[in-house]
Parts: structure tokens; sequence; C-alpha cells
């Protein structure tokens, strides 16, 4: 389903996290400029996804409460916890900012050592809290094909790598998220040279190796460049993912939601 058109002027576009509210009415989605969007899913009367409306589009703020600029304005992966407030990863100066539920400026979230020597623009695309409030992320690139990707997770006891996720050739993690069951999913990309194909994979959270299962995957060209997830369940038990494009605010690409029923 096609977002609005992109806006040079308020960047709505370039969209790289989204999260959707329990009963999959609500969503929040970030660009790789900075912003933040805010609004309704518009679903017919059988639940199927058919239009959105944008409540609010606004510039992120930085601790000094003033809106991103320059370095600071590529964010990429998005979280919410249940009381509303959001966490939010950038590329370029690798961290994560949180910011409380009505918005405001900026609160820094404590960085773990080896964010600093993460590659530029290949770094904390994905990002997701779990059922007890502990946030997890990986980066997007693992230094070589042969390296698997380290998951970080932040708890009680401040940052901790908890396990790694084997690397399959080109495929890249850019979005990540939980479901009601404590169960990871994890959104791949990989640009094929003339389009981009994508996947979703499940892990269960085990010992070191979080080795997972496909549970979707696309040819290339299904869709544009999906970069952000979010799962919601029905009132009928069904596991719904949304999925956001990044159109890299160029017209040649596209800006869309997508919604899928995932298997279990």
């Amino acid at each position: 389903m096609p977002l609005p058109p992109t806006d040079a002027n308020t960047r709505f576009g370039g969209f790289s996290g989204i999260e959707v509210s329990p009963d999959g009415q609500r969503f929040w989605a970030i660009s790789d400029r900075g912003a933040l969007a805010e609004g309704k899913l518009l679903r017919n009367s059988a639940g199927r996804l058919t239009g959105v409306t944008v409540d609010s589009h606004q510039r992120l703020n930085d601790p000094d409460n003033i809106p991103t600029s320059g370095v600071e304005t590529d964010s990429e992966g998005l979280a919410r916890s249940p009381d509303g407030r959001l966490y939010v990863s950038f590329e370029g100066y690798h961290r994560i900012w949180t910011y409380r539920p009505e918005g405001g400026e900026a609160a820094w979230f404590p960085r773990h050592p080896d964010f600093k020597k993460m590659q530029a623009n290949s770094s904390l695309e994905a990002l997701a809290i779990d059922q007890d409030g502990a946030l997890y992320t990986l980066p997007e690139r693992s230094g070589s094909y042969g390296t698997p990707f380290p998951v970080y997770r932040y708890g009680n006891e401040g940052w901790q790598v908890i396990g790694h996720i084997p690397r399959e050739g080109e495929w890249l993690p850019v979005g990540a998220d939980f479901d009601d069951r404590g169960q990871l999913y994890l959104l791949w990309r990989h640009f094929t040279g003339y389009g981009f194909s994508s996947r979703v994979t499940r892990h269960a959270l085990q010992g070191d190796d979080w080795s997972g299962e496909t549970v979707y995957q696309t040819r290339p060209l299904t869709h544009g460049n999906l970069e952000g997830l979010s799962l919601w369940r029905n009132a009928s038990g069904t596991l719904k993912a949304v999925l956001v494009t990044d159109d890299n605010f160029r017209a040649i690409q596209r800006s869309e939601l997508v919604e899928i029923t995932l298997p279990e």
C-alpha cells in the first residue's frame, strides 16, 4: 500500500523504522532524516489494511530540545515500550536516544563500547524491546561474510552480548521486533543489483547460536526497500507484521506499508 508522496520540505518519506499499537490501529514511524510520523492505520470491515492517516509529522529533538540536524539526523531503528516511551537508534553517530511519550528533548541511552567501532552507515538499524523491557539491537553489517552478527541486550546489568546470528551472504538485518510470546523476529534485505529482496526470520533465544527459521521471503522487486518491522496480533489470534519501506527520498523508489500474516 503506497504512502503519501514524499515532500522534500517536510521530509516525509525515507522511513526506516516502524512501531504499531497492539490492536493494529496506530503507527509510529521514523525517517532517516530525523523525523517522526504518527497516525492511524485504516482498515475495512474484514480488518484488511486499506490506508493511513498522518496525525503528526515532525523533527526529532536532540538533548537540548533543538531539532536534529547534520550528522545527528540518521535515525534508523525504532522501539516503543508499553508505557509509550520511544527508543531510536542512529547511524553516522552510533547511539540510541529515548523520548517520553509526549515527545520533547531526547535523553541519552548508555552505549556499548562496540558501538563506536561499527561501520559507517551500517550500524544500529534493528531495534526491539521485549516484554521485560529489555532493549535489543545488532549491527547491519558484521565485518565479513564469515562473521556472525552479535546481538546486544540492555537490561539490569547494562549492555551484554547475549547471542550471535549467523551471516548468510548478502542478507543484512534492518528491522526487529518481538511477538507476544517472546520470540525475536528480524527483517532482512538483500540488494540484488536490480531490486531488493526481503525476508523475515524467527529466532528462539537459546544458547549463543541464534540461527533462525525463515517465515517470509520475497523475490527481487516484490516490494521496495523494506527496512522497518512491527508485529501485532489480531482478535482472531493471527500474528501480523507491518513493514515499511525507505524510499531514500528518490522518485525511482517506493514509499509503502506492507502487512503480512506470519505462520506459527
